[in-house]
């Protein structure tokens, strides 16, 4: 090695011979330069492996690359990428897993051309990168345009229940109020009682309707956390019939409380009773005069299921498939007239899903439906570990 100094400048010119200027520029290269055969296995790897792989060269040669390294999931396309780089003859790149020999994953891209007929060369060379940080920006990407994909369906959601299905019930009082102010200025009390139901009537949907909003919108924003404490679902349930017994004695409907005294769960509260109060309201909503809704439950060693049955209309079973959607805005009315959103289910599915259990329903139409969902059993929460 030779160095030479210009005065002029005051610097110093080193001069490096090929061979160890070849070493020195692929010892500090940020990507790996592999030879590969056609077979696959790998004869040259520079030593910038070890920064990114934690593999020395050594420990990655004379092995079949994609069989030993590569994620499962990766390796038919991988060997794909490489076999158009040795039958078409041409450039190209792939993108895959590489195992870290600390453990784990990480993301290269690699671009290859075809030197196999290069006597100089007689390798496949790769040009290997690190995109690690890349793919991880993509996915939270991803992950960003469909979470604010589910925020927008829920802002157009939480839009069309005000402006439409909230404004009725408000509407319907302020007329009724209306009409009743006239006819006591008149001093004519007819029909005044029937008005003041109706009002109530309005009044009852239209606090329901603004109980689940106002539910959704914390859910969608993080306001409601999930608090799991040890829950007696036999008073809960009784609780919740107590509630609606005024709803349901006005279509002479027998709520049921069929919960074995003792059954208990580890899940929040607040959302098991909104769970419970949705599903009774449904059915109340949804079985014609003096039919039956009743709410129930059984235990397995894994989980418990809770179920609300009733004798109402029941629903098709291209209707049943689509009530747990949210980008399907399903409604419907009640056996007298009741006002529906759907949204109720929604935060069902949601708040069961924080419990991680699922719902689903079964239904018949013109014999009643089945709405049942589970909660796993939490040993340690219990106080069973």
């Amino acid at each position: 090695m030779k160095k030479k100094t210009e005065a002029e400048s005051g610097n110093t010119v080193v001069s490096i011979d090929g061979k160890d200027q070849f070493h020195q520029l692929i010892s500090n290269f940020f990507d790996i330069l592999v030879l590969i055969d056609r077979k696959g296995c790998q004869h040259y790897v520079s030593s910038s492996c070890e920064k990114i792989l934690g593999y020395t060269p050594d420990e990655l040669l004379g092995v079949s690359v994609i069989d030993a390294f590569i994620h499962p999931e990766d390796q038919e396309s991988a060997r794909s990428g490489l076999w158009d780089i040795i039958s078409e003859n041409k450039n190209g790149g792939t993108q895959y897993r590489h195992r870290h020999k600390a453990g784990g994953w990480v993301y290269l891209e690699a671009f290859g051309t075809n030197q196999l007929d290069n006597p100089s060369v007689r390798s496949v060379v790769l040009n290997v990168r690190d995109i690690t940080e890349r793919k991880k920006t993509e996915e939270e990407l991803q992950e960003s345009r469909r979470r604010l994909k589910d925020l927008n369906t829920t802002k157009d959601r939480l839009f069309s229940i005000i402006g439409h299905d909230l404004r009725n019930p408000v509407g319907s009082i302020l007329g009724l109020s209306e009409l009743m102010l006239e006819r006591l200025r008149a001093g004519d009390y007819t029909g005044l009682e029937r008005y003041t139901k109706m009002i109530h009537h309005s009044a009852s949907n239209a606090v329901d309707l603004l109980a689940n909003l106002l539910a959704w919108a914390r859910s969608q924003t993080g306001g409601l956390r999930y608090q799991p404490r040890s829950v007696d679902l036999e008073t809960l349930a009784a609780r919740t019939i107590d509630l609606l017994d005024h709803a349901a004695g006005q279509k002479a409907i027998t709520l049921e409380n069929r919960i074995p005294a003792g059954t208990e769960v580890w899940a929040d509260p607040v959302m098991i009773e909104l769970i419970i109060r949705n599903l009774l309201s449904n059915g109340i909503k949804f079985t014609p005069d003096n039919g039956t809704v009743a709410i129930g439950a059984w235990e397995a060693p894994d989980e418990t299921t809770v179920f609300v049955e009733d004798s109402g209309v029941g629903i098709s079973g291209e209707d049943a498939d689509r009530l747990f959607l949210s980008e399907y805005n399903y409604s419907s009315e009640g056996t007298r007239n009741e006002a529906g959103t759907g949204l109720g289910l929604l935060l069902c599915k949601e708040f069961v899903g924080m419990h991680g259990g699922n719902i689903r329903v079964e239904s018949t139409v013109g014999k009643g439906s089945t709405f049942s969902f589970t909660i796993p059993r939490n040993l340690l929460g219990n106080g069973d570990s």
